[in-house]
């Protein structure tokens, strides 16, 4: 990956993204995420699950939308925080990141088309600045892909 431009970081993160969260059941509906208690049957302490939609109701209530687990955590840690992540931060940061890979190129193809960098003034006073990227999108994208190697 040492060849790609920030722009190509930052599609390829928000393409993993989207494929993991495209391969997820859609018939869970885009509920939150959220924990609940729920007991192991191999007497062990209770560990909290992941549940994707639904609340359980009383033994005589239907179960609209029906109780969808994810998974089981280890501590209540774990489980409030992939709770936090489910299918809807993974496409909002998708997004985002695509949404910056967009803004990189449009940046770079103007630097391509007048040979330096693109500066503009900021205000009435004259003052001009160059535009830059910030770094922190790039650095997301590259934790979202495994690698922590910097440009």
């Amino acid at each position: 990956m040492p060849d790609q431009t920030p722009a190509d970081v930052l599609r390829a993160a928000a393409a993993k993204l989207t494929d993991i969260v495209a391969k997820l059941p859609t018939a869970w509906g885009d509920h939150p995420w959220h924990t609940e208690d729920c007991n192991d049957t191999d007497d062990m302490s209770p560990c909290p699950c992941i549940v994707a939609q639904g609340e359980y109701r009383d033994f005589d209530e239907p179960q609209i939308p029906p109780v969808q687990y994810v998974a089981d955590a280890e501590n209540p840690e774990l489980a409030d925080y992939i709770a936090t992540m489910d299918p809807s931060v993974g496409r909002a940061l998708a997004d985002w990141l695509e949404r910056e890979a967009a803004g990189h190129q449009a940046v770079d193809n103007m630097n391509a088309l007048t040979g330096e960098l693109l500066n503009v003034e900021l205000g009435t006073d004259g003052r001009r600045t160059t535009i830059t990227h910030s770094t922190l999108p790039e650095a997301l994208a590259r934790q979202v892909l495994g690698t922590q190697e910097t440009r």
